[in-house]
């Protein structure tokens, strides 16, 4: 029998950002790497291309200015990249070819509909962007593209409620999965998010829409040949709207999104730069938003204060707006933190290198879905992190990170100061992190799992994994 030919779909793809945008670009070049035909549909892209210039920091005080573009610069993937598996590159133009929706003729390239053009040569990733996809007329299209390629056929949903459209209830679109099932289809579903949470003191509405997700995984579980969860964590909650106990979970660690760069010449004059007076350097990299802005404010509060010999490095997209908020409570930060926003990943790899360790809080702990976490561990730096209510006991098994028991600052600040009094540690616990990421979440293992899963029983499922 022919090789199937996979069909990823997700509600976000690059340029577009997005932790599962990044995710998917990589297991589809992953995938595609391996010798699999993969077309990817998903929205057409909201930003242009072009990721922002890098950010650089002056060799004397002063702003961080951004430099200006070069023409033919080379792309964000240049000086090298270590590490096992595929890579893709994080604006989704690396591997991909692709054509404007809707207004090409409608049967070019083999696939119907709009989106983009298959490569002649038939390899690399088919990226198809269409408006309105996860309406009743997108999947209506979506369904005639399907029928249009060859069978059999695999299709990969990445879920999180948010981004089917219609406020996370999107009924239509697990009932459309199950149809395709129904029609001969392999459909499987990645669960990167389950479901709303919700508190008692939250809105009736909210509840409303807790309880019509839950429809909705009904749904996706009743279309699914496999089901793969991002964490563990989801697993029991998963379990209760199962109508099959014997279900097989395949548990698919999250990979890094940051490819490691090679380049030691360039992340030394960058520390020169960020450290002008030989200072430690605290780095942390994520959205800072919510619980996690407020968690870290508070530790490095503490950490910063009194300590001329210590400075704070801000990776990630609201870092400037979350230094601002800081700076102007707390004034005697200023120039004591440095906040880069969203970078291209070649930068965001070589400041994560610059780093002596990275602090991570979570509020609900650390899992295996925690991109920010796993690009830290690929990067070999110590890390700072916590337990929480999505717990994972491998964390604590592993060694890799330096484990507060609880999302409070208190935890944090004790660990991270040990850590910082004791360089050998901090060296031991990076070596121990980037063993970890080869073992369990390197790119690798994800694609062996979706080409070849594990059997057996769903309790041996994150076994089989690791």
């Amino acid at each position: 029998m022919a090789s199937p030919i996979w069909h990823i779909l997700t509600g976000e793809y690059p340029p577009e950002p997005g932790g599962v945008s990044d995710y998917t670009a990589l297991v589809a070049g992953g995938l595609a790497e391996a010798g699999i035909e993969v077309h990817v549909w998903t929205a057409p892209a909201n930003r242009a291309a072009d990721p922002p210039p890098p950010l650089t920091p002056p060799s004397q005080g002063g702003e961080l200015k951004a430099p200006a573009r070069r023409a033919n610069s080379s792309p964000p993937w240049e000086g090298g990249v270590r590490g096992g598996g595929a890579q893709a590159s994080a604006n989704g133009t690396s591997a991909h070819s692709e054509r404007s929706p809707l207004n090409s003729p409608p049967w070019e390239g083999g696939v119907r509909g709009g989106g983009a053009q298959a490569s002649a040569s038939g390899e690399g990733v088919h990226l198809h962007r269409e408006p309105h996809l996860w309406s009743p007329e997108g999947l209506t299209r979506l369904s005639e593209a399907l029928d249009a390629t060859s069978s059999p056929r695999v299709i990969l949903a990445q879920h999180v409620p948010s981004l089917w459209g219609y406020r996370g209830i999107n009924l239509r679109f697990g009932r459309w999965l199950r149809t395709r099932r129904a029609q001969g289809d392999d459909v499987r579903v990645m669960f990167h998010e389950v479901r709303y949470h919700t508190k008692l003191w939250d809105k009736p509405t909210r509840w409303l829409l807790a309880a019509l997700q839950r429809l909705m995984v009904r749904d996706l579980l009743a279309a699914s040949s496999r089901v793969y969860v991002s964490t563990p964590s989801w697993e029991p909650t998963l379990r209760r709207h199962e109508r099959t106990t014997h279900r097989q979970f395949t548990w698919l660690p999250v990979p890094s999104t940051i490819p490691v760069i090679d380049d030691p010449d360039g992340v030394a004059l960058l520390r020169q730069r960020l450290a002008l007076q030989g200072e430690v350097l605290i780095g942390s990299f994520g959205t800072y938003s919510g619980t996690v802005a407020s968690l870290l404010a508070q530790t490095l509060l503490r950490l910063l204060d009194g300590r001329n010999d210590r400075r704070a490095v801000l990776v990630g997209r609201g870092s400037v707006s979350f230094l601002n908020q800081l700076v102007t409570a707390h004034p005697a930060l200023k120039g004591r933190l440095t906040a880069l926003g969203g970078l291209p990943p070649i930068e965001i790899s070589r400041y994560l290198q610059a780093c002596d360790l990275l602090i991570q809080p979570y509020p609900d702990g650390v899992t295996s879905r925690r991109t920010s976490t796993t690009a830290a561990l690929a990067h070999g730096r110590a890390v700072v992190t916590n337990q929480g209510s999505l717990h994972e006991p491998f964390w604590a098994e592993s060694g890799a990170v330096a484990l507060a028991p609880a999302p409070h600052a208190e935890g944090l600040i004790r660990i991270t100061e040990a850590l910082l009094d004791d360089p050998e540690a901090r060296a031991n616990l990076g070596a121990a992190a980037r063993r970890l990421y080869e073992q369990v979440f390197a790119l690798e293992h994800t694609i062996n799992r979706l080409l070849r899963p594990c059997a057996g029983a769903a309790r041996e499922t994150v076994e089989c994994a690791r």
